[in-house]
């Protein structure tokens, strides 16, 4: 029997001491009871101020790794940088720490991914997908950010940073990204010949603060402007 693909899910944290506990106790249940999937669980943390580094230590015991991460520059795609580097897995599950993606869809994950997919994409835009506590102004923000979106990605939820892949898939791809939207440069530039976007109801935070600021559209948009010149680009070498 061959041996059971590792499997490193990379949770980005920055002041979740209220959230990142239950989310991880989740995430430890659904893995150890899904036909023992093999994992390690990396909470790579932007350096914050309310402990969540060691909520998320005592929660992981051996299960995995609680990361202080400090740099002159916080960013939730820097954070995932430093998971991707850190990650010994075969796969990789990226997901937020808040609440926001459900850990019962890991599974779900791996399964089409060992089915042949390189890359399977947690969609609240698909039938089934959905909100649940969203403000009508984020709703109204997070569609538009998705329309941008398709002018370089045919992924429907093109701003999900819920996600597992293949780490062949990003071996040799140089990722850029600023701020949050860190699946979208995954979706454009990873080696990806198959995905798949499954369906999941995104629960608003409950407990903390959003950390979705002006200065996030602004550098959301400069990262669409740079995926657009990555793809001219790329598309010219491929013509020559």
């Amino acid at each position: 029997m061959p041996e059971k693909k590792l499997v490193s899910i990379i949770i980005p944290t920055y002041n979740e001491a209220e959230n990142v506990g239950d989310v991880l106790k989740r995430a430890i249940s659904v893995l150890d009871g899904n036909g023992g999937i093999k994992y390690e669980i990396l909470v790579i943390d932007d350096d914050s101020s309310d402990n969540t580094v060691g909520v998320a230590q005592e929660v992981l015991g051996e299960k995995g790794r609680a990361i202080r991460r400090i740099a002159d520059i916080k960013s939730l795609s820097l954070s995932v940088l430093g998971g991707i580097k850190e990650a010994r897995g075969d796969i990789i599950v990226i997901m937020d720490g808040d609440g926001s993606h459900p850990p019962e869809l890991i599974p779900t994950f791996i399964k089409n991914i060992k089915e042949g997919c390189d890359l399977v994409i947690g969609s609240r835009y698909i039938r089934g997908g959905g909100t649940v506590n969203f403000p009508l102004s984020r709703k109204i923000v997070s569609r538009f950010a998705c329309f941008l979106g398709r002018l370089v990605s045919n992924v429907k939820d093109n701003t999900s940073g819920f996600l597992g892949i293949k780490t062949s898939a990003l071996e040799g791809v140089v990722l850029t990204p600023s701020g949050f939207k860190i699946g979208l440069e995954i979706f454009v530039k990873a080696r990806v010949s198959q995905f798949k976007e499954v369906p999941y109801v995104f629960v608003n935070r409950v407990k903390g603060k959003s950390k979705l600021k002006t200065k996030t559209a602004i550098e959301y948009i400069c990262q669409i402007f740079g995926l657009f010149k990555y793809k001219i680009s790329k598309d010219k070498k491929v013509c020559s």
